[in-house]
């Protein structure tokens, strides 16, 4: 607010209940100064960007800028400090090959497994930044994501980095997943935790696979706030719940991201990551 108010640029702040999950709409006072907003700055606990109120706002004109879980220790952070330019550079070679490709194979150390088709979809990037009306993106966040194939996805996904409902993950979480659905999951007390969240939603789309993406921020760490998490670089994430603003067509209440170390990731046969190995 002071940062804005220094610039000569009328600011308002507004607060709000915290959201019971990620995806959650905003109360409508809320969405109606999103609206009326030119930028719409959002440190909240759980994700604004995955919402109707958002995708209206962008369409007004509004730039978005989403800090779900940013914390003191973020906004200090070195991910803040990265070369977001240089970086956006990389992206678009990333998300360009992305779009060419039909099938993706992801795996890693941890035992990550898993195969699936993105024939047919677009992928897109946040490169940390919106210098246009009606863009969004995430911050300290950079990366190339896009919607899988929903029924196309199988195999085991084993979260070792953190999920955006749990924080920092200690033990691993195992996803058993068929044809684009989560059938079963299981790791410790942040497993129990994250299978109560999911069910909460009311909706078996909440357990569908939505996103792929890759972290690729070279100066972010893993320290339990997603809006960091899922840019590090090496990393990949898998989200389950709602992929209709990202080219999918899994509308869900939910959108939960699962971030996991040392990706392993194949585009059609060819080797795009390998832990922190980009091959453009």
């Amino acid at each position: 607010m002071t940062a804005v108010t220094s610039l000569g640029m009328e600011a308002s702040t507004v607060t709000m209940k915290v959201r019971a999950l990620p995806g959650d709409e905003p109360p409508e006072p809320v969405s109606a100064a999103m609206l009326a907003s030119d930028v719409v700055i959002c440190p909240t606990s759980r994700t604004m960007y995955h919402t109707d109120a958002r995708t209206a706002a962008c369409r007004k004109g509004a730039r978005f800028i989403s800090m779900a879980g940013a914390t003191m220790a973020v906004l200090g952070s070195e991910a803040m400090f990265a070369n977001f330019e240089k970086q956006e550079r990389v992206l678009r070679k990333v998300v360009s090959r992305m779009k060419l490709a039909k099938n993706i194979r992801v795996s890693n150390p941890g035992g990550t497994k898993l195969e699936f088709s993105v024939q047919g979809r677009v992928a897109g990037g946040v490169p940390g930044f919106c210098k246009r009306p009606g863009d969004a993106t995430g911050v300290p966040d950079i990366e190339a994501y896009v919607a899988p194939v929903e029924k196309s996805v199988n195999g085991v996904l084993v979260v070792d980095a953190s999920t955006s409902v749990t924080g920092i993950v200690h033990e691993p979480i195992t996803v058993e997943i068929q044809h684009g659905i989560a059938l079963k999951i299981h790791g410790g007390s942040k497993g129990v935790k994250l299978k109560k969240i999911l069910k909460q939603a009311g909706k078996r789309a909440a357990f569908q696979v939505g996103e792929f993406g890759i972290g690729l921020n070279p100066k972010a760490s893993i320290r339990g706030s997603i809006i960091e998490d899922e840019g590090v670089f090496g990393t990949a994430h898998i989200a389950l719940g709602d992929n209709t603003r990202l080219g999918g067509k899994n509308r869900a209440p939910i959108h939960v991201d699962l971030v996991f170390k040392r990706a392993e990731v194949e585009l059609d046969g060819r080797t795009l990551l390998k832990e922190k190995h980009l091959t453009l």
